[in-house]
């Protein structure tokens, strides 16, 4: 797992089957967001619950529970439903449609660069921030 949130950086909640995809955008992120890491979809559930991340950013492709059944998840939880998600997929643009339908803020195509992925994020925060004024 990654390190606890601090409230002086917003925290992301990253959820991806591949160590090696979390530990990237670890790297990516390190500098301007607290990381939590989550290996599968159950674990992201109990994550958001308990940190209530700024964001989630959701890989879409995961064994179990797919990233559609977690966006659905976290927009049907009262504790959980105003953390924005950002979906990424390596799959065919067909699967936008359905993961916005399923709750999604944006979602973006691997590879995603360091800066799209930043922006993306710092987006989806300020959005969530003026909903909660």
């Amino acid at each position: 797992m990654g390190s606890e949130p601090s409230h002086s950086r917003p925290a992301v909640l990253l959820v991806d089957d591949s160590t090696e995809q979390r530990n990237l955008y670890q790297m990516m992120l390190g500098a301007d967001f607290e990381t939590l890491c989550a290996s599968s979809g159950r674990q992201a559930l109990l994550l958001a619950e308990d940190h209530q991340p700024s964001v989630v950013v959701l890989d879409i492709c995961m064994p179990e529970m797919d990233g559609f059944e977690v966006c659905r998840r976290l927009k049907s939880d009262p504790v959980t439903e105003g953390i924005p998600v950002i979906i990424l997929t390596g799959v065919e643009e067909h699967v936008r449609l359905k993961a916005l339908v399923a709750g999604a803020f944006a979602v973006l195509t691997k590879p995603c660069s360091q800066q799209k992925l930043t922006e993306t994020i710092s987006a989806a925060i300020g959005r969530s921030a003026k909903q909660a004024i």
